[in-house]
């Protein structure tokens, strides 16, 4: 049995961001909503810039994360694991739309959780590759992948559409 004070157990239970992780129905689904919420909110506060910065830690330390979860209870790529999730969104997020209307935000912040979980769910092409990385960074990669792939893709939909993203309007 696993000492409880053990900080590796700690990290562990982090990247389950537990309870979400032992959720009995769709964990990385329900975390990829908590994710957009705090990270919509997160991206609001902060700022572009920062929000960018805040993405590059998050995954840094979620890697770790991952890697005390394998060192603790020595699975591949556990269910249980939802940092990944959270990072992935959160990086989905960078193509919101810039607007002060509510409609557009929420079909925004829709768009962005819909596309995300296709890609990770789906894990097309690439993304399916890096998913077979060893340790921390297979578990992580997939869904930056499919946050990158998720971004891409709102963001061609949206200037289809000739709407300002977020990261535009900070870069532009």
């Amino acid at each position: 049995m696993h000492n409880k004070n053990n900080l590796h157990f700690i990290l562990a239970k982090m990247a389950e961001a537990y309870p979400i992780g032992k959720a009995n129905i769709a964990p990385g689904t329900l975390a990829s909503l908590i994710a957009l919420f705090i990270g919509y909110f997160i991206l609001l506060k902060l700022g572009i810039t920062l929000y960018v910065i805040f993405i590059l830690a998050f995954i840094i330390f979620g890697f770790f994360l991952c890697e005390a979860h394998i060192k603790i209870y020595n699975k591949k790529d556990p269910s249980e694991v939802v940092i990944d999730e959270f990072g992935g969104q959160f990086i989905a997020l960078l193509a919101t739309i810039d607007t002060n209307n509510i409609y557009y935000i929420t079909l925004s912040l829709f768009l962005s959780f819909v596309l995300f979980r296709f890609f990770d769910i789906t894990k097309i092409g690439l993304i399916k590759k890096v998913e077979k990385l060893k340790g921390g960074y297979g578990i992580m990669a997939d869904d930056i992948l499919a946050g990158i792939f998720a971004f891409i893709t709102q963001s061609a939909i949206l200037t289809y559409f000739n709407q300002s993203l977020i990261i535009k309007s900070y870069i532009g």
